[in-house]
């Protein structure tokens, strides 16, 4: 495939230029004048696609559940009591929505942690999109009715593919004992896989246990740390570690009540800092673009200097890649083509020399043309190649409708 007569955005740093792509076995093969026929993408813009580093991606079908409730009170009150209710069908189809909303918002892939892991797979893997996938863990005094093993065999039954990995996914400190934390850290690392874990979201969180700890029993495990807004400024050192990767979700972080995480002053100290946007129940939009600016100007607060055009790009982007551990974020000749296409047909995109600028202060996701995952579109001018929009939706209302019906309402 040949992508022709578009502006490019390399990455974060780099200025646009106008050059044609050549892909190739999903990967980027030429950048530059190119000869042949191709898709015609005149007046449209070709950047490193977004990801999506912390999301319960199935939560869409609890979007909009409590909006207006303390952090305590939306998960033990009104979430878990929903989740229980829960099956593989509602899983399916809510992670399928999930993918359609992200793919119309330019992102390629996203890191997931949920249960009816089989479901959430064949989801990704029918849509298309990347998935780090990991299956939520809790116990009681180390009894966990074999979540770990589950997640285990699902790791060994669908990790390791181009399109789909795994890692486990220990939900939190306060709903995981230690010595459960420490058997999930034992396998992870005789696996060799990542760890997916909220830590300190809320602030009753310092109460309950020390960071420190938690560190020190994934230590040399690949570890993506979901929120970490509590940390104070003299900890965060703690976070500048090769094996960490904080994924920052700024929407659910206020939306719940819960701060703002001290962004500029990790990637001051050089901690691995990516884009989330938590599951739809709490956010409610799966949408990295809205992320991206909301981030940067949460820390301009007092200061806007604190946070720059290009480390918000990089955050959406190539920090996100890492976090799913694949060569993409850039384009460059070898990478995985996860590319997406924005109509720059719009008044605020003018003037046009400021593309970056517009990228993260004034475009939007609605503008994004579409999306392409492993050199493959997913989205592309309002249709999604690999689906049936209008079957996803008819059964997602049903799975919906038959959800609700066990809460009285």
């Amino acid at each position: 495939m040949i992508l022709k007569n578009a502006l490019i955005l390399e990455n974060s740093t780099s200025e646009v230029k106008k050059a044609d792509l050549r892909i190739e076995s999903g990967r980027i093969s030429e950048i530059g004048n190119i000869e042949g026929e191709g898709v015609d993408l005149s007046g449209k813009l070709i950047m490193p696609a977004f990801y999506n580093t912390h999301t319960h991606a199935a939560m869409t079908i609890m979007r909009g559940v409590s909006d207006d409730d303390p952090f305590d009170v939306w998960l033990f009150k009104k979430v878990l009591p929903i989740e229980d209710r829960l099956d593989g069908k509602k899983i399916y189809y809510g992670t399928i929505l999930a993918m359609m909303e992200m793919a119309s918002k330019g992102i390629a892939g996203f890191v997931d942690m949920y249960f009816f892991l089989d479901d959430v797979a064949r989801a990704v893997k029918d849509f298309g999109m990347r998935a780090l996938i990991t299956r939520g863990l809790v116990d009681e005094n180390g009894e966990d009715n074999g979540r770990l093993k589950e997640n285990l065999n699902f790791a060994k039954k669908w990790g390791g593919k181009r399109l789909i990995k795994a890692g486990f996914g220990p939900h939190a400190p306060y709903s995981c004992s230690k010595e459960y934390l420490k058997r999930i850290a034992d396998v992870a690392r005789a696996e060799n896989l990542p760890v997916h874990i909220h830590l300190y979201e809320a602030s009753w969180e310092r109460e309950k246990y020390d960071y420190r700890e938690i560190l020190k029993i994934f230590d040399g495990v690949k570890l993506i740390v979901a929120h970490a807004v509590q940390f104070k400024e003299d900890e965060i050192k703690d976070l500048a570690k090769e094996n960490i990767f904080v994924s920052h979700n700024p929407t659910s972080n206020l939306k719940l009540g819960n701060g703002i995480a001290k962004v500029s002053k990790m990637l001051e100290k050089g901690v691995n800092v990516s884009l989330g946007t938590d599951g739809a129940a709490s956010n409610n939009s799966l949408d990295i673009w809205h992320e991206m600016r909301l981030a940067a100007l949460l820390q301009k607060k007092g200061d806007p200097e604190s946070m720059k055009i290009h480390q918000a790009l990089k955050m959406a982007t190539e920090a996100g890649a890492k976090v799913l551990g694949i060569n993409a974020g850039r384009i460059e000749i070898g990478m995985e083509a996860d590319l997406v296409v924005i109509d720059l047909n719009k008044p605020h995109y003018m003037p046009i020399e400021r593309l970056k600028s517009h990228i993260v202060h004034s475009g939007m996701s609605s503008d994004v043309f579409a999306t392409m995952v492993a050199g493959k579109w997913v989205y592309y001018d309002g249709d999604f190649p690999n689906i049936d929009k209008e079957e996803v939706i008819k059964e997602f209302e049903k799975e919906y409708k038959l959800l609700m019906q066990g809460d009285g309402t």
